[in-house]
């Protein structure tokens, strides 16, 4: 039989490691024999099957949490296809985690008060977010107007000026450098933009509008007012850029997005200043196309900016019965190994680590020597505070750009007519709110 003594140091030593085990809890990663796992919990995060494949969406979320956190189970909430945001939320479905773009679809949420501040787990967990790009975090408290996180990014677009080798070298043409400026770029695609053939072969797309105008930081909207702010010298400046480009012989025509893309990968546009659209284009299945990259274009008096931030943010939905597990999935993705996966698999990381930029696209064959570091050339411009009527103001720009090349109206004209469209649609919707 044990003594008083022996009993006594026992219970310390009982206690002092029971406190030792209370330090550990908040990690939630004991997953020993002698430690009891939380029960299962099952994670709801919505994202569309444009931004996340099925086996994306396994690779960089599903396989990495149930490795570090086997109790979760994340489920996928594709929204968007069939049924929308809103009408989750009227159902009480809302996902637990909803990915979400900074320039577009945060108005939705704030509307439909699902925004809810990170800052009790980034504290509790001790997620570093100097490891972040500054400007991602920054992108996102701009679009939620909140000095608190409410999300975390996990990737973001890249821009890059691709061009065809094949038509550099058919008409004689050095190719393009990096760092070089809208008004270089607009002179290469005088020379490139040829009838040969019978086939025309232009030299530059740039639409939509709003891409070179996003290096300017140019807001759409007042949102104190909700009055746009299009009618204005910056985005006159932007307008002649796209008129001046678009009225070099040959290259009348306005191409955006996938069209845009066909044009480049069917051999008969010289020059695609645009987004990552690597995947879009499919270039994998364009093994003969002979194409690489350099940076975006700049404008002269801001040599080494971009676009705006564009990414993709995982919010954590005030409604969700598990905040903390969907924090926990949130920042999993935002880990340097899904980062690093994301990064090899060429989607854009969000982490400022050189070993991961350095890594970017070594898993996509079709990449091997390319100059895929040409993304890197350029930083991100300032973000401003988007508003839910911005498409209104995007669509008013390229329909713009549109009349004065091909109906042939002066730019002062079309500016007036665009604020005058724009003002009109957004007063409507906001007497159809009840707000006016």
């Amino acid at each position: 039989m044990m003594n008083k003594k022996a009993v006594l140091l026992l219970s310390t030593a009982a206690l002092l490691a029971a406190g030792c085990n209370d330090g550990k809890k908040d990690s939630l990663e004991g997953t020993d024999s002698e430690t009891k796992q939380p029960d299962p919990v099952a994670i709801r995060v919505g994202v569309t099957q444009q931004w996340l494949t099925d086996d994306e969406f396994n690779r960089y979320i599903v396989e990495p949490v149930k490795k570090k956190y086997p109790w979760i189970n994340v489920v996928r909430e594709a929204y968007g296809t069939g049924r929308s945001l809103s009408e989750l939320v009227a159902a009480g479905e809302t996902p637990d985690l909803i990915a979400q773009s900074n320039t577009a679809g945060m108005p939705d949420l704030r509307n439909l008060n699902l925004f809810y501040p990170m800052t009790e787990y980034i504290a509790k967990y001790k997620l570093d977010l100097n490891q972040f790009e500054p400007e991602a975090l920054e992108a996102v408290k701009a679009a939620t107007q909140m000095e608190e996180l409410a999300g975390i990014p996990y990737t973001r677009h890249f821009y890059a000026l691709y061009y065809n080798k094949d038509l550099f070298d058919k008409f004689g043409v050095a190719y393009p450098a990096d760092g070089l400026t809208w008004d270089e770029v607009y002179e290469l695609a005088k020379r490139l933009t040829r009838m040969e053939d019978g086939v025309q072969y232009r030299g530059l797309e740039l639409a939509p509008i709003e891409r070179p105008a996003s290096q300017l930081s140019l807001p759409y909207v007042d949102m104190r007012t909700k009055k746009t702010l299009i009618n204005s010298d910056p985005w006159k400046r932007v307008l002649e850029l796209g008129v001046k480009v678009h009225q070099i012989p040959g290259n009348e025509q306005i191409t955006m997005h996938s069209a845009a893309d066909s044009l480049f990968t069917q051999n008969k546009l010289a020059m695609h200043a645009t987004i990552n659209i690597l995947f879009e284009a499919r270039f994998e299945d364009f093994p003969d196309l002979n194409w690489d990259m350099a940076s975006y274009p700049v404008w002269p008096e801001l040599p080494g900016i971009g676009m705006r931030i564009n990414e993709h943010v995982m919010m954590l939905a005030s409604t969700s019965k598990h905040k903390e597990e969907a924090f926990l999935v949130a920042a999993t993705m935002a880990s340097e190994e899904v980062q690093m996966s994301l990064s090899r698999h060429a989607r854009f990381s969000i982490l400022n680590s050189q070993k991961i930029r350095d890594a970017f696209g070594l898993d996509i064959p079709f990449l091997k020597g390319k100059n895929v570091q040409a993304i890197y050339k350029t930083k991100p411009a300032k973000s401003f505070v988007p508003t839910e009527y911005d498409s209104l103001a995007m669509g008013a720009m390229n329909t713009a750009l549109n009349d004065v090349i091909v109906n042939g109206k002066d730019i002062n004209t079309v500016l007036r007519e665009a604020e005058e469209n724009v003002n009109k649609q957004i007063e409507e919707r906001e007497v159809a709110k009840g707000l006016k």
